[in-house]
């Protein structure tokens, strides 16, 4: 009786190896080159590109990296204000009302200062990272600095839109580039379900 003889562990290895590099290693370049494509083209015509699963991951890579200087703050300084505390304070310096105010920050994370959204959203007001850099938030886990960003935005989208709130409410939520300051507005599903929510509550 002939017993066939296995071979060495190494040498699987490195023909499974082999194998990879022939024909998945290739076809996943493609694919990535071809998103990436893509999402420049996307980026260099000016359009929305949040959706694109590479902008995705680079925000939220930034969002996480953000986060894990905000536990390192907490450590050394502290915490800072509760959530309710921080959205009072928000509301009485940039005269904002307080229940908008409130509303907002229960659809958008539920009064969790250190949530991350799968777009890279962040904190109690999810601020996408350009948001809270123009805003001038540093930290947006902070409950205080996140409050005071959300509701400085909150602000600028009323002002725009001339106090009409549901619209500012569907800027806030989709992007001012998708609702127009006057005429017909059409709003995503999310978006009217997100401002019905908000406008129900106030």
């Amino acid at each position: 009786m002939v017993v066939a003889r296995r071979r060495p562990l190494r040498r699987r290895i490195r023909r499974f190896a082999a194998r990879w590099k022939r024909s998945v290693l290739p076809l996943f370049c493609v694919v990535c080159g071809v998103i990436l494509g893509i999402n420049g083209a996307v980026r260099t015509l000016g359009g929305d590109v949040r959706w694109w699963s590479v902008v995705r991951l680079e925000e939220r890579a930034d969002a996480l990296s953000r986060l894990g200087q905000h536990r390192l703050r907490t450590i050394w300084q502290g915490p800072g204000l509760e959530p309710e505390a921080a959205l009072q304070a928000a509301a009485q310096k940039h005269g904002v009302s307080l229940r908008l105010l409130r509303e907002v920050a229960r659809a958008e994370s539920d009064f969790v200062p250190t949530r991350i959204s799968g777009t890279g959203a962040m904190g109690m007001m999810q601020l996408m990272p350009g948001t809270a850099d123009e805003l001038g938030v540093i930290d947006p886990f902070d409950a205080a600095q996140n409050a005071e960003g959300g509701a400085l935005y909150l602000k600028r989208l009323l002002k725009t839109y001339r106090g009409d709130v549901r619209r500012a409410l569907a800027a806030y939520n989709a992007g001012p580039s998708r609702i127009p300051s006057s005429g017909p507005v059409r709003m995503p599903a999310e978006t009217r379900g997100y401002v019905a929510k908000i406008t129900a509550g106030l």
